[in-house]
């Protein structure tokens, strides 16, 4: 993977914008990685050379399982994060800084996977399918790159169909 330098702004457009020039990063299409002393925080604007548009820091998870420590980052278009703010699809909040406490309109992805799980625990499913079917669920409750990925997803869906 190749490293871009980009900059980033903290309170962009605003009268106290904090601006961090040629900060290394990986940028990829579902979660970028910055170093762990990088400081980037929800909604922070992220500019990448040759791009129009500047992107928006959603969420942001520090990794420290095992070297190498970094922070995971996921990107939003500015247009697309301002829209999904306007309609209420995401929160303005800027303290968020794991999916497990982001809210999409109140209603978080783990709250949907534990009523996915509770709904396939009382159906007619066949009791070994059903036992496979929870434990694939709490799998990907616990897998932090699916449950980053997730919370986008429901964004997504909302917006198809509530819009």
């Amino acid at each position: 993977m190749k490293s871009t330098l980009v900059k980033i702004i903290r309170n962009y457009k605003s009268d106290n914008e904090e601006i961090q020039d040629n900060v290394k990063a990986i940028i990829q299409p579902d979660i970028s990685f910055f170093d762990i002393d990088v400081d980037i925080k929800r909604l922070d604007h992220v500019f990448i050379p040759n791009r129009d548009e500047s992107l928006v820091v959603d969420k942001v998870r520090i990794y420290e399982g095992r070297p190498p420590f970094h922070k995971e980052v996921i990107l939003m278009n500015e247009s697309k994060f301002y829209k999904l703010l306007e309609n209420g699809a995401i929160e303005h909040d800027n303290n968020s800084s794991s999916s497990k406490d982001s809210t999409v309109n109140t209603f978080t992805v783990n709250m949907y996977l534990n009523a996915l799980e509770k709904a396939i625990e009382h159906s007619d499913i066949p009791k070994g399918d059903k036992k496979n079917l929870v434990k694939k669920i709490r799998e990907i409750k616990d897998n932090p790159y699916l449950e980053d990925l997730s919370t986008i997803a429901v964004v997504d869906v909302k917006q198809i169909f509530f819009h």
